[in-house]
């Protein structure tokens, strides 16, 4: 019997791996995986869950124009730093609202409203994957 070479069994073994297909749970009753339609996974349609946010933030916008004073204005964005749906803010951005600010915005279970310049977002709390950008809302 040949005795293989252990650096050529480890090589062949990662290979193998690396082209193995990946397995994904069952995406529930709405049929779509997670980060579906550019937003993180969220938990919706589980029940004793609260709302959900919406695809239109519409009336979002509106009622932080209609409370300017409580929201303040933001400072612009260093340059090369971007904001983007589905990725987490960057390293030391992104500072809470304040109470009189956030008494303006409706709640959404695992999200927080964060300020990042001159945007509000709304981010998945402990990995703040970004989930809607509200840009140029501050200024």
């Amino acid at each position: 019997m040949m005795k293989w070479p252990t650096s050529l069994i480890s090589a062949l073994s990662v290979a193998l791996l690396a082209t193995a297909p990946l397995v994904q749970a069952d995406p529930g009753p709405d049929k779509h995986g997670p980060g579906h339609g550019g937003h993180p996974p969220a938990a919706h349609g589980q029940p004793g869950r609260g709302p959900q946010p919406p695809r239109d933030f519409g009336p979002v916008r509106q009622s932080i124009s209609d409370h300017r004073g409580d929201f303040g204005h933001g400072r612009p964005m260093p340059p090369g730093v971007h904001l983007v749906k589905g990725q987490p803010l960057p390293h030391g951005y992104g500072r809470p609202l304040d109470r009189r600010a956030l008494a303006h915005l409706p709640r959404y279970d695992g999200y927080e409203w964060r300020r990042v310049g001159p945007d509000v977002v709304l981010v998945a709390v402990g990995t703040t994957v970004i989930y809607e950008i509200l840009s140029g809302v501050l200024n």
